[in-house]
């Protein structure tokens, strides 16, 4: 049995609605987005006024330790192997930081994406800067583990204008889950979905829900009890394939087996940022892992404004040497296989 096929057309066409529904869309924006695709089209040094996304990384600590991620103490391995530091440190961006930076682009931003590596309900100060990204006219999306979402978190995001909220399962019953997921219950992130979708109704709320379920051999047999579970609710229901790695390389098919698309230049660098919780602006979220990647800047409130460091001498270089020479002249880029901003699978 083949997994389902990403739906993200239809995904993104909802969440774009939601958020012209809440005034979030301008034709600046589209304008913009567009001067970005023509940009990546021409492959030019300069891209547009400034990105159409940014993928903000509000902290990197997570609570459920997923085999794949990170070990079972927590650590992030760095996955350059030619870094000089083993693992990823791991903080929180102060969200101070976070409000300057939605303010900086919103005139421009589609979307903010808060989360990179780690589990954003964590985040402390969450629906502020839920709430401060919609009091600015930006659109938000998180992607969560779904073992926080209780009353309190979802009222809140619900109220502070979260526009999507993407959850992952790797299996229906516990002992299925329990495979991947080092720590979590897996029926109360059924119960905190339910109870989401409710609150959501009864609100009148345009928040868009997704599953995301993790496919392995070992889960694909319950693929169709979470079908039926989000058809009851009347979510979205998403599968990607699962990644072995950390211990089930040896039970369970590679992730994939592509090569990495050297020769395609990469619409990231034409079209988002990403913004590390240290401050440090990225060519991409890939970066977020992979030590020495580059960065562009280090974001201070005080300081260049990113609109400048967008188009600034280290992104157009960065632009100019994927063009010329491909994704096997950095070395975080020909390890990837991302085509495209939107989900990497």
């Amino acid at each position: 049995m083949a997994p389902m096929r990403n739906r993200y057309r239809l995904l993104h066409l909802k969440i774009f609605l939601a958020a012209v529904r809440r005034g979030k869309i301008s034709l600046r924006k589209l304008f913009n987005a567009l001067m970005c695709q023509v940009a990546y089209w021409r492959q030019s040094e300069r891209s547009a006024a400034g990105p159409l996304m940014v993928s903000m990384e509000l902290g990197n600590h997570c609570n459920i330790n997923c085999l794949f991620c990170r070990d079972e103490k927590g650590v992030i391995p760095n996955v350059n192997p030619a870094g000089r530091q083993k693992v990823i440190p791991k903080g929180w961006m102060p969200p101070e930081t976070a409000k300057a930076i939605i303010d900086q682009l919103r005139e421009y931003l589609l979307i903010a994406v808060l989360y990179t590596n780690g589990e954003p309900l964590l985040y402390k100060k969450l629906a502020e800067v839920v709430r401060f990204a919609t009091e600015r006219r930006v659109a938000t999306m998180i992607a969560t583990n779904g073992t926080l979402l209780n009353a309190d978190n979802i009222q809140a995001l619900l109220e502070a204008g979260l526009d999507f909220v993407k959850i992952a399962l790797s299996g229906f019953t516990q002992d299925v889950y329990s495979v991947q997921v080092r720590r979590g219950d897996v029926e109360k992130v059924k119960k905190g979905i339910a109870l989401f979708c409710e609150m959501k109704r009864r609100g009148g709320y345009h928040t868009v829900i997704m599953v995301d379920y993790i496919l392995y051999d070992y889960n694909r047999h319950q693929l169709e009890d979470m079908r039926v579970f989000c058809d009851g609710l009347g979510v979205m229901l998403n599968t990607r394939p699962g990644n072995p790695k950390g211990g089930l390389e040896d039970k369970e098919r590679p992730l994939t087996d592509e090569t990495p698309p050297l020769d395609i230049s990469c619409d990231w660098l034409w079209k988002a940022m990403q913004v590390d919780w240290t401050g440090e602006v990225l060519p991409c979220c890939e970066c977020a892992v992979w030590s020495e990647a580059g960065a562009y800047a280090t974001f201070d409130p005080k300081g260049p404004h990113l609109l400048k460091v967008w188009n600034g001498s280290r992104a157009r270089a960065m632009r100019r040497t994927i063009h010329r020479r491909g994704r096997k002249a950095v070395p975080v880029c020909a390890a990837c296989l991302r085509k495209g901003i939107s989900f990497k699978w």
